[in-house]
């Protein structure tokens, strides 16, 4: 395994959105990326990582999400490929980070409830029902696979403050 470098905000592939990909396709490689990025989100204390945020072009990520009831227990790790939002329902304003754009957070509105549809790591198709930070993580991860990021979502009147604090911080990335 290993800790992959992080795109970061203003890289021309974070602006690209991706083409599905064939899961046959990407079938070998599946393990060591897998292994890879959940190794660097962790590192990163990330919750989701998209794969043009470690530079491929594929319609990838993970989500790691926390166990509510163990915070020392491993999070559980859903693996999407090719993901679409079937239906939203509800709407909640909070807080977001992301690992492209480290240092900065800013209050984003997603829906807190979402029907999605997505290969998993085995080449299955899901339909699932996603809420709370599952639904919010989910929604995050598909922004940047269609070349969106949260900034993009943040309230328009807060923007130019948003573009001064991503200027300041640029030069402390890695």
């Amino acid at each position: 395994m290993a800790i992959l470098r992080v795109t970061k905000y203003g890289e021309d592939i974070l602006r690209q959105k991706l083409k599905p990909v064939n899961y046959a396709d990407i079938a070998p490689v599946l393990p060591k990326l897998l292994a890879d990025m959940e190794e660097t989100c962790m590192a990163k204390n990330g919750v989701g990582l998209s794969a043009n945020q470690v530079g491929l072009d594929y319609r990838l990520a993970i989500i790691l999400l926390p166990n509510s009831k163990n915070e020392n227990a491993k999070p559980t790790r859903y693996v999407i490929i090719n993901p679409v939002i079937l239906s939203k329902r509800g709407e909640a304003t909070e807080e977001e980070g992301c690992l492209s754009v480290p240092g900065l957070w800013a209050d984003v509105t997603r829906a807190t409830d979402i029907t999605v549809r997505y290969t998993d790591e085995n080449g299955e198709e899901q339909v699932k029902r996603m809420r709370g930070l599952l639904a919010k993580a989910f929604q995050h991860e598909l922004d940047h696979l269609d070349g969106k990021i949260f900034v993009d979502l943040v309230d328009p009147k807060l923007k130019p403050e948003v573009k001064k604090l991503i200027k300041k911080l640029r030069p402390q990335w890695d």
